[in-house]
């Protein structure tokens, strides 16, 4: 089967040449059409609209002395107008008046104007009297016939036409491209001699100044100019090993940045080690990594983009270019190639674009997530210098910070945290031991519902006061649960549920809140109903806390 490009040039010349005539001849004519039937539909219409003046003005007398027989005699010189088939005149909503034998039915028409009703139209003026309407004139006249008739007169004429003009223009397109395949096709057998033989030395004829003739000298440059090409691609080889070469150096420069901040973040695990909280250092180390995580895959993602990068067919481009400096406006006007150099700019320009756009934002990410390291460092910096002190605790900030330590976990995990503060005054306590027993809590919870393998995670975080004389911080979630027989048991030492949980956690934090002087008590419904850790602390005044003490 043949296709589009197996068609000879000159059928395609001749083809292109009568397809456009053709549309053009076909556009004109469906516009007369269309101009020859508005002008009638308009002549129509205005004929009708003079008509029914003429006869309303002259029956707005006979409707005021209610003289039917005038009225009827007007309605009579419609005869002459064989296209009006019955015509009505009414007063106070009633039959005045009438002309012709068919039955006529005015209800639903409307005050005035004109309405298409199947092969009629009728035509409704209301009569006035010194300013007011005494009566309505309709007019039914036949549209179709005559409208019919005008299509088949035109429609017969136009095709008439455009059956002549496209047999002309065959006849003229066939003999007019020659002048331009022709040359083509000479060319072509050149090309075809060249590709055949590998003769380089053939010249194709020239033929001219148009464009045939530019296109032929640019195609005898080429034949010239093939060995010179091999040495600019050399070229352009060779610089594009040295942009290789440099953005190997700057791979190895992220690497080694790599390789610092996992020394940092083994330097952080020794600091939090050597100060002694244990709990909190887990979490912080959790939520170090996290982060860690993210400037790892930032790192990787900008090595790949530099690896990948565009720069690479900016270096062919740019010899391609500087093999050509000295006749750059006729490469790049005349050369097929040059054709392609301003788009292929554009393209390098756009790719490149997207690369720096790229690269900043993950330069963003990586700055963003460092300064997240610092500010979970110096948080848990800020708690380990000051363990074993009684102080003010604000108990809202010291929760706010226990999920901070936990808030990339939690947001790996797709965790929603809900949170229900009310106001308590801020109490005397070891803000150390409370925050370690909150990071233990919310770690436990984080563990429960990611091991439930539920979707809509929810950790509900509350604060509020116990009559007045303790305040109460109680974690919530709708994880896996604890059976009835394990609620006395999981703050027993080394007991724990998990496959590689130690059981110390529970029973660390349940010592610590009793050395506070509060509780920590557990609550659920039942393996997968969730559960409740509800952290009790006496609100100690100064006093109180004296007396404790001695």
């Amino acid at each position: 089967m043949r296709t589009l490009t197996d068609i000879p040039i000159r059928r395609k010349l001749t083809a292109v040449i009568l397809l456009t005539s053709v549309t053009g001849l076909l556009l004109a004519t469906v516009a007369l059409f269309v101009s020859q039937v508005m002008t009638f539909r308009r002549g129509f219409l205005n004929d009708l609209d003079v008509l029914s003046r003429i006869i309303a003005d002259r029956s707005a007398a006979a409707l005021d002395f209610e003289d039917e027989n005038t009225a009827t005699r007007n309605l009579a010189a419609l005869e002459a107008r064989p296209n009006i088939v019955s015509a009505l005149i009414t007063r106070a909503g009633a039959e005045f008046a009438r002309f012709g034998k068919e039955p006529f039915n005015w209800s639903g028409l409307p005050d005035s104007g004109y309405q298409f009703a199947g092969d009629y139209l009728i035509y409704v003026r209301p009569i006035i009297s010194n300013a007011e309407q005494i009566g309505t004139l309709y007019l039914r006249a036949e549209y179709q016939k005559p409208f019919a008739q005008l299509v088949r007169n035109h429609l017969g004429v136009l095709a008439a036409v455009l059956i002549g003009s496209i047999l002309l223009t065959l006849a003229l397109s066939t003999r007019l491209q020659r002048v331009i395949s022709d040359p083509i096709l000479k060319l072509a057998d050149t090309a075809k001699l060249v590709a055949e033989k590998k003769d380089y030395s053939v010249r194709a004829a020239e033929l001219g100044r148009d464009e045939l003739g530019l296109f032929t000298e640019a195609f005898n440059q080429m034949l010239a100019q093939i060995q010179a090409q091999d040495a600019a691609l050399q070229s352009a080889r060779d610089e594009l090993q040295e942009r290789v070469r440099a953005l190997q150096h700057e791979i190895a420069e992220r690497e080694r940045a790599e390789r610092q901040l996992e020394l940092a973040h083994r330097e952080l695990v020794e600091a939090s080690r050597r100060a002694g909280m244990a709990e909190v250092a887990t979490g912080v180390l959790h939520n170090v990594g996290n982060v860690l995580n993210s400037v790892n895959v930032s790192a990787i993602l900008l090595r790949d983009v530099t690896r990948k990068s565009e720069v690479t067919t900016l270096g062919k481009l740019s010899g391609l270019l500087r093999h050509h400096e000295k006749d750059l406006n006729h490469f790049l006007t005349n050369d097929p190639r040059g054709h392609h150099v301003p788009q292929l700019i554009a393209s390098l320009a756009e790719e490149l674009a997207k690369e720096r756009a790229t690269i900043q934002t993950e330069i963003e990410s990586l700055a963003k997530n460092i300064d997240h390291i610092k500010t979970i460092v110096a948080m848990q910096q800020s708690y380990a210098s000051v363990a074993g002190f009684v102080e003010p605790v604000d108990l809202e900030r010291l929760v706010e910070d226990a999920l901070e330590i936990n808030s990339a976990a939690l947001e790996r995990h797709g965790i929603q945290v809900v949170r229900r503060f009310e106001t308590v005054p801020r109490i005397l306590l070891d803000k150390h031991k409370v925050l370690q027993i909150l990071v233990n809590l919310i770690q436990n919870a984080k563990y429960a519902m990611q091991e439930s393998g539920r979707s809509g995670r929810q950790l509900s975080v509350a604060i509020n006061l116990d009559g007045g004389r303790a305040a109460r911080i109680t974690i919530q979630d709708n994880g896996v649960g604890i059976a009835a027989e394990n609620l006395t048991r999981i703050f027993a030492h080394g007991f724990t549920t998990r496959k590689k949980g130690h059981g110390f956690g529970l029973h660390a934090s349940a010592l610590a809140a009793r050395e506070m002087g509060g509780a920590l008590a557990a609550q659920s419904e039942g393996v997968g109903q969730g559960a409740t850790f509800t952290l009790t602390l006496p609100l100690f005044t100064q006093e109180k806390r004296h007396d404790l003490s001695n």
